[in-house]
């Protein structure tokens, strides 16, 4: 069961801008408005790649929406 106090992780395989985890997180704030919603992706690419040749470091970072339109940092 999901409280309004929960905290809430969402798992996607890749991302690239965020835009899918944006759309996900601001369904889940209009039901859970006291929610901690989070993320987490495997692998983050910098736009359609058809093999990934190497894994690097992991990176910590945020996703904004700006202007309608989504930004990843790092």
């Amino acid at each position: 069961m999901v409280t309004d106090r929960s905290s809430i992780c969402l798992v996607d395989d890749v991302i690239t801008k965020g835009a899918t985890l944006i759309g996900a997180a601001t369904r889940l704030r209009e039901t859970y408005p006291q929610a901690t919603i989070t993320a987490f992706a495997l692998v983050r690419t910098l736009g359609f790649v058809d093999d990934i040749d190497e894994i690097v470091e992991p990176v910590i970072g945020t996703i904004v929406l700006r202007g309608g339109e989504s930004f990843r940092e790092p």
